[in-house]
């Protein structure tokens, strides 16, 4: 998150504060190029990532009310130097980002809150136009296009000077900046961070572990592999309700358009977990990648999760993973840290108080999905240096433990080291731990065609409609021809 973020408006009117992960676009909304500081909307929120703040929001969760469209909160006026305007999609951290914006020393900042459908098309009109907001903040999967479109400034110089980049995971300072992957170039640093995270019934964990190390010879706990976890699965959905749930996990399986990259951002973690790769960055090979063994095995895997799970789940959404934990059905999800706002709301999570939090598992490796957005300065500013000023200001050490006092989730390591961050939320600790692991996908322009045909080819493989080798060769095959076409002289370099 959600990267990913483009589903489920609705549940975003009640639930998300801070949401998940790489974002995603599918825009129903025609933008319109507006000029710097103008006012724009601030609409109900999203659905994909990160953890409670006021008001409520792919590619994420704690009750609010919706906030009205056509607003836009700007910083108060004083002896400033000028005004910049900053851009992102409506949804709690936006609002966040707002109130905690107007304490930039340097300049009166008007924090635009768009709808999320017109999020990334907004600020691309905008672009097109060489106007819009003097900071802009990008899905890590926008960056490629961005880039290639010369809309974003290259940061690497000054980031050398500017920015503790060792304070930073390696992963997120790439995938939130870097372009193209592993060329060093830096278009941006982290605006928030997310991963997906672990989360289980506690109580019912506990009534049944007596019968659980009966069968199987150990304690009932947070799984340490995804074997582990498929175990517990299997265990509580052929108990048949007898410890209060009927299924065993759940989690957003939808591969429709409309899901952006649901499944893909579950199902990558345990490809990569089981030593798979998506493609080679490095060469643009998709073929014998994707569709490799290791892939058909995590493929395979799987198709088996999915069936300990409860009926209809196939196209379970964001809304629908977190009420299968909450109305009680299912005993475990793995989802966007984002969401973790709706658990612990007793309001709208009845079981709110039996639920415990834990790092999503790996296998052979440890990978987790990354979700988040970075923060660039636009090419088009009029305010450059004031820009750069306010990127200084909102990365610095102070301003991010600030952040996440608001429900921020930071990429800053002694951030999520400190206790600020871990007593922020049940769930903060775990993420400290989790977004050590985080891992992205492809970032390039032709990333939304790519990612649509691996979407459709998963959740055909798990709801049994396709055989797991039949949809993977699909996809190498689909995704290879989009690169070969894209890049017929091979890689950007």
């Amino acid at each position: 998150m959600l990267k990913r973020i483009m589903t489920l408006l609705a549940l975003v009117m009640v639930l998300v504060p801070f949401l998940a992960a790489c974002g995603g676009t599918t825009p129903t909304d025609t933008p319109v190029a507006a000029p710097t500081n103008t006012t724009a909307a601030a609409a109900a929120a999203p659905t994909n990532t990160t953890a409670p703040a006021a008001a409520a929001p792919t590619n994420t969760t704690a009750p609010a009310a919706a906030a009205p469209t056509n607003t836009t909160a700007a910083g108060s006026t004083g002896t400033k130097k000028g005004n910049l305007q900053v851009i992102w999609f409506d949804w709690a951290p936006c609002q966040a980002l707002t109130g905690l914006s107007k304490n930039f020393p340097e300049a009166n900042v008007e924090v635009r809150c768009v709808p999320i459908a017109q999020w990334h098309d907004q600020i691309f009109t905008d672009f097109a136009a060489k106007g819009g907001a003097d900071v802009v903040i990008l899905d890590s999967q926008y960056i490629g296009e961005a880039v290639k479109g010369g809309h974003i400034m290259d940061l690497t110089d000054w980031m050398k000077t500017n920015i503790d980049v060792a304070d930073y995971v390696p992963a997120a300072l790439a995938a939130y900046g870097e372009y193209p992957a592993g060329s060093s170039k830096y278009y941006g640093v982290a605006a928030e961070g997310d991963t997906q995270m672990f989360v289980y019934r506690k109580d019912v964990f506990q009534q049944a572990s007596a019968d659980y190390k009966a069968k199987y010879s150990k304690d009932l706990a947070v799984p340490t592999s995804w074997t582990e976890l498929l175990q517990i699965a299997q265990f509580f959905k052929d108990s048949n309700g007898k410890y209060g749930v009927q299924n065993g996990y759940t989690t957003h399986w939808c591969g429709t358009a409309a899901c952006y990259d649901q499944i893909a951002t579950h199902w990558n973690q345990i490809l990569w977990s089981f030593g798979g790769e998506l493609w080679d960055p490095t060469t643009y090979k998709i073929q014998g990648f994707i569709n490799s063994d290791t892939a058909k095995k995590a493929l395979d895997f799987d198709t088996e999760l999915f069936k300990t799970g409860p009926e209809g789940q196939g196209n379970f959404q964001f809304n629908e993973a977190v009420d299968a934990l909450c109305s009680g059905t299912t005993a475990m999800t793995t989802i966007w840290y984002g969401f973790g706002a709706a658990f612990i709301d007793k309001n709208s999570c009845k079981n709110s108080a039996n639920l415990a939090y834990g790092v999503t598992p790996g296998q052979d490796k440890h990978f987790l999905s990354l979700g988040g957005m970075g923060l660039h300065v636009s090419s088009y500013t009029k305010n450059k240096d004031l820009a750069l000023d306010y990127v200084k200001w909102f990365e610095s050490k102070d301003i991010q433990l600030q952040w996440a006092g608001l429900g921020g989730f930071s990429a800053r390591k002694s951030v999520l080291a400190s206790d600020t961050f871990k007593n922020a939320a049940p769930y903060n600790s775990s993420f400290a731990e989790a977004y050590q692991y985080v891992k992205d996908f492809w970032n390039i322009p032709e990333y939304n065609t790519m990612l649509q045909v691996q979407m459709d080819e998963l959740n055909k493989a798990v709801t049994g409609q396709e055989d797991s080798k039949a949809a993977l060769d699909n996809i190498a095959k689909k995704q290879q021809d989009i690169i070969d076409e894209a890049y017929p002289n091979g890689p950007t370099k």
